[in-house]
């Protein structure tokens, strides 16, 4: 960003783009890190191999710049769950639930265990990590004024 002709307004941007950075990466991993362990509550179970697939990958790119990856598969206990992970997300309203998967529902009411395990974690906190996003930066401001 460039700004032309407000000295004041370029250094608080300065000294801002310096500051939420750090905090953006704190809020955006402990938001991953919420979005796993729901999508995991979230998830039908059998052998829990399913669960355990569920995980994110956190790397650093160009100028330090955080990725989080949200992943669901990979190899769990020798057993490649990619496409039975693809299946189960996406089509898992026509199954019959197993007795892993009844036990799982009965021990957390008011959750809905089943299809779309990690669409829904993400649908269910992606408002907050915004929010908090947000309040990082207001906070920030607050202090640079």
């Amino acid at each position: 960003m460039k700004v032309y002709g407000c000295e004041e307004l370029a250094g608080l941007m300065k000294q801002l783009a310096g500051k939420v950075p750090q905090q953006g990466r704190k809020i955006i991993d402990r938001g991953a890190d919420k979005i796993v362990k729901e999508a995991q509550l979230n998830a039908p179970v059998d052998k829990h191999n399913l669960e355990d697939a569920i995980h994110k990958e956190k790397n650093y790119e160009d100028r330090g710049r955080l990725k989080v990856d949200l992943v669901v598969g990979g190899t769990v206990r020798g057993v490649d769950v990619d496409q039975y992970a693809m299946l189960i997300h996406e089509n898992y309203e026509g199954m019959n639930p197993g007795p892993g998967t009844l036990a799982k529902r009965s021990a957390n009411p008011g959750r809905y265990v089943g299809g779309k395990f990690l669409e829904r974690a993400v649908d269910d906190n992606m408002p907050k990590i915004i929010k908090q996003m947000s309040e990082a930066i207001m906070r920030e401001l607050a202090v640079l004024k």
